[in-house]
């Protein structure tokens, strides 16, 4: 029976490892060729913006491509009928064809904007190329870069794939070995099930991380590209790039601190310093830190809270309280007004944040406590929300063995209702954690 565990277990490993390397490969890839759109797209707006009516097209796209671009970077514009007006590795444009056929040229035209990666017979290499109407509508800018297709970057990555499934098959199999030998049958398929479980978990997890990191990230090293060369003309200007690199900074940072929150939570190993928690005191100080932001949105916050003392982390005490009052400003409106209520029972404490703001739909009800899910998402990005803080509230409360539910109407508003028992509060340990992932 052993053998026959361990022999299942190995193939199983093989395939699990061999696909996810395959698939890991194959996103890293298509993430590369996203990343460089939209950096050549931001270039193409610089570009346009570089333009002048009055002057020489062709001597313009010259001075900008030895001011700003690498050698190997191509400036192409055409007019709306396919004729090249002026082209950066061409002196006589009058003897280059038509463009109207092209596949990125037809996208621009049709959508506003669109790219194409194929072989060049006349450089002899594969190229990116992404095209842009201009501002004022009347031509077409295309850039152009060299282009490894995803068949040559997998054949680079094979390598590196190759030695590290070599070394996670080792490990695993040496634990598989070691496992099989303590573990019957029924018992190894559920652990089985249960990797793979916490495996798509955590694999989500960091791809929605990645996600929410990258739009920052773009933002900030176009701004950045453009400050260095010099294309910010004004101190105006110079400034407002500045004030917006600052601002994407601020909140990935914000981001990054949602994730370590959760990552402290869900760690059988972490330390939480635990105190005497006078929750008025923890609430009133909440409400004024976020008395700013509900005057900005034009939302009157108010709470009520008798004496409670509780053993607990005034830390995560004020991330619970300061998430849900903020979830309620945000998903407000002007005039709105959030409630908080904390009461203790003779077996647990209940704590209730109501707002009567845009409500939730059914469907999403389900979903709001799932790590970066947002309601709006438009809404939450624009006042700075990371899609974490429900989330970061679901496991405060798990990790004292509590719960929380929520009450909602499209149109009427929301209304969060946390239980933490006394018996979870008196006695922290992760018992409670490992009762909440299991769910």
């Amino acid at each position: 029976m052993r053998k026959e565990i361990l022999k299942r277990l190995t193939v199983i490993l093989i395939l699990t490892l061999a696909l996810s390397s395959v698939i890991s490969s194959f996103v890293l890839v298509k993430n590369m060729l996203r990343e460089n759109i939209d950096f050549m797209t931001q270039a193409i707006g610089v570009v346009d913006y570089s333009l002048n009516e009055g002057q020489s097209l062709e001597e313009q796209v010259n001075r900008i491509h030895a001011f700003g671009m690498r050698e190997d970077t191509r400036i192409t514009v055409i007019d709306k009928n396919g004729t090249v007006l002026a082209d950066s590795d061409m002196d006589n444009v009058e003897a280059m064809e038509n463009h109207l056929e092209r596949k990125e040229i037809r996208e621009a035209l049709e959508t506003g904007s669109g790219s194409a990666a194929r072989y060049s017979e006349s450089l002899g290499k594969h190229l990116l190329y992404v095209a842009k109407i201009s501002e004022d509508g009347t031509k077409v800018i295309r850039i152009s870069v060299p282009y490894n297709n995803i068949l040559e970057y997998m054949i680079v990555l094979l390598p590196l794939l190759t030695v590290g499934l070599a070394v996670a098959l080792v490990i695993g199999a040496a634990m598989a070995a070691r496992f099989s030998s303590h573990l019957a049958a029924d018992e190894m398929k559920r652990q089985m099930e249960q990797m793979e479980k916490d495996r798509k978990i955590r694999q989500e997890f960091f791809s929605n991380a990645s996600h929410e990191l990258k739009t920052p990230i773009t933002s900030i090293r176009g701004y950045a590209e453009l400050l260095c060369q010099d294309f910010a003309s004004d101190d105006a200007t110079r400034k407002d790039f500045l004030n917006r690199i600052l601002k994407e900074t601020e909140h990935m940072t914000g981001l990054i601190d949602d994730i370590l929150m959760i990552s402290r939570l869900e760690s059988k190993d972490a330390e939480v310093t635990l105190s005497k928690v006078q929750m008025k005191t923890v609430l009133r100080e909440v409400l004024e830190s976020l008395e700013p932001q509900a005057a900005a949105c034009q939302v009157e916050i108010s709470g009520e809270c008798s004496d409670i003392c509780l053993q607990a982390s005034v830390q995560q005490m004020r991330e619970l309280l300061s998430n849900l009052v903020s979830n309620g400003i945000k998903y407000n409106r002007p005039g709105g007004h959030v409630w908080t209520r904390i009461r203790k029972g003779t077996e647990a404490v209940y704590i209730e944040v109501e707002d009567d703001g845009v409500g939730i739909e059914p469907e999403d009800q389900a979903r709001v406590f799932e790590r970066f899910f947002r309601v709006d998402k438009g809404r939450s990005r624009k006042m700075g929300g990371t899609g974490l803080g429900l989330s970061i509230v679901k496991h405060i409360a798990a990790y004292y063995g509590g719960s929380v539910k929520l009450e909602s109407e499209p149109g009427k508003g929301s209304c969060f209702q946390v239980e933490i028992p006394l018996s979870g509060i008196n006695k922290v340990d992760n018992t409670a954690f490992s009762r909440y992932t299991n769910t």
